[in-house]
């Protein structure tokens, strides 16, 4: 028997279905951006499988799943490569400090409210921004 999520589903077309895409500023996905960024880094080698699932201490499925871009790595083995791999990293925090910047040109919300959304101290933190 179908519920009603599965109904609603089976009524939809099959683009419908999907996940929907990324809206607003960035032009290509986040995901895109780092699985070309590692086919660029480790394709060019004979075992570029092998050497990608060692510098992020993953298998070698897994990393044939990310040069062909069927997955993403998780959190874990971002970290691992951005570890091993300068520009990996560098990407990586190139992608942040865009969201940053995309963030900053918003209008704060709550302000006029006299709360800027965050929780604990601004002082602490160092990476809250003071929108005027």
């Amino acid at each position: 028997m179908w519920n009603d999520r599965a109904i609603h589903a089976h009524k939809q077309s099959k683009n419908d279905r999907k996940f929907p895409q990324m809206m607003g500023a960035v032009q290509t996905p986040v995901r895109d951006r780092l699985l070309n960024l590692i086919k660029r880094e480790f394709e060019p080698f004979r075992f570029a499988a092998e050497m990608l699932a060692r510098s992020a201490l993953k298998t070698p499925r897994a990393a044939r799943n990310w040069l062909s871009g069927t997955n993403a790595p998780d959190a874990e083995a971002l970290i691992e490569l951005m570890a091993s791999s300068d520009s990996i990293a560098d990407e990586v925090i190139a992608l942040v400090q865009q969201r940053r910047k995309e963030r900053e040109g918003e209008k704060c919300r709550g302000l006029s409210s006299g709360y800027a959304g965050s929780h604990g101290s601004e002082h602490t933190t160092g990476h809250h921004h003071q929108c005027m």
